[in-house]
């Protein structure tokens, strides 16, 4: 359905530039009668839903207005220094947070080899004592442009945003459910945006997340609505990271679940050549996940640190932080109930119990698996899935 909403957006945006608004109306009508139809669907996903939001509201919006101002013709209301006219589906947004983050490298649990990677390649370039020998190998380009790929739930983006906070730079968290649209361009104006918000900035992080949502191998069929987006986004990236005076930094970071998934020239030299994975959480990282999770909640002697870590080996620490948080939640629920039912308001002294543990962690479902580990192993060695599945076999 969402290539007849395309195509009705299409003729809307037609319409809007003949000044037809007989067509409007009733194409408009058509766009919403369509939207209330897919949202009210059970199988909907968030990320469409939001979509189909989006351009419903602007769609009202615009009939809105006409219904004001019947005498005044639309085309009058568009036109803009890039000619590219008003178009009721684009909105101008402020990409780049008005703070920098208040975070630094000691803020990021585990990952040392990913901190390392950042000191050497972004941050040691800015220190008086190395800049000279940067500036030697890397001339006028002090900035980067760095792929993050890992599985989900691992920090990404708060590494990225660890970063701006060390290098005292603004940073634009680009989520690429923010930059795509049912109606064609659009995306590619929000892309330009970015740049264009960039540019006026002398130092700063571009964050793209979950990049292979944009930019998805071009012979793939999932490219098949995203080809410019990808066109527009390495056209942009291109001279991006050139500098004019000391002190600018420009950097770019993108991060993907799935980096097999990308288009090759996003990753060839002078783009995302810098690659850098973000694995699980090594046991003294889950320690200390968990040590943070557990350092203010009541729990029995037998629930250490230790036994958890081990425990929960092969969480991400995204899926550490939930599970924690479930196993509190056993011994609040009990504590409620035996207030309700003696009718009583003080604490009865419940606390998490090594059950509580084993039983959330059976039935929490981890996202990663196996097979999901072995892709990532399979990229991070340049090989393909089937050839590191037959190294692993020969081997036995």
């Amino acid at each position: 359905m969402i290539g007849v909403f395309n195509a009705k957006a299409a003729a809307f945006n037609s319409a809007l530039k003949e000044n037809d608004i007989d067509t409007v109306c009733d194409i408009g009508a058509e766009m919403l009668r369509i939207v209330l139809d897919e949202c009210a669907k059970p199988n909907v996903t968030t990320s469409l839903k939001e979509i189909y939001h989006k351009q419903g509201m602007a769609v009202i919006s615009h009939l809105a207005r006409l219904a004001k101002r019947p005498s005044i013709a639309l085309r009058s209301e568009g036109g803009n220094a890039d000619g590219e006219g008003n178009d009721p589906y684009y909105v101008t947004k402020q990409w780049f947070s008005d703070e920098v983050p208040k975070l630094n490298f000691s803020d990021i649990i585990g990952v040392q080899e990913v901190k390392d990677a950042f000191m050497v390649d972004v941050v040691a370039p800015l220190r008086p004592e190395f800049r000279a020998i940067y500036k030697k190998f890397r001339g006028d380009q002090m900035g980067s442009q760095i792929l993050l790929f890992g599985p989900p739930g691992t920090g990404k983006t708060h590494i990225v945003k660890c970063l701006a906070g060390a290098l005292n730079c603004k940073i634009a968290v680009v989520q690429t459910s923010e930059v795509l649209a049912s109606v064609v361009g659009i995306a590619e104006k929000n892309i330009r945006d970015v740049f264009k918000q960039a540019a006026e900035l002398d130092r700063c992080i571009i964050f793209f997340d979950e990049i292979d949502s944009i930019c998805s191998d071009r012979d793939s069929a999932d490219s098949r609505n995203t080809k410019s987006i990808l066109t527009t986004l390495l056209t942009c990236m291109d001279g991006f990271m050139k500098t004019t005076k000391d002190g600018q930094l420009r950097i770019i970071v993108a991060a993907t679940n799935l980096p097999w998934k990308l288009d090759s020239a996003l990753k060839r030299g002078g783009r995302f050549e810098t690659q850098i994975y973000v694995p699980l959480p090594d046991e003294k990282a889950r320690r200390k996940f968990i040590e943070h999770g557990l350092a203010k909640l009541p729990h029995d002697e037998d629930v250490s640190v230790e036994w958890l870590a081990d425990e929960l080996k092969g969480y991400s620490g995204a899926d550490i932080k939930a599970v924690i948080k479930q196993i509190a939640n056993c011994p609040l629920r009990r504590e409620i109930r035996n207030i309700l039912n003696k009718t009583i308001a003080r604490p009865l002294g419940e606390k998490i119990s090594k059950a509580d543990c084993c039983n959330v962690i059976k039935n929490y479902i981890n996202p990663i698996n196996h097979e999901m580990l072995l892709r990532f192993e399979a990229y991070d060695r340049g090989i393909s899935y089937e050839e590191l599945l037959k190294l692993l076999s020969d081997k036995k």
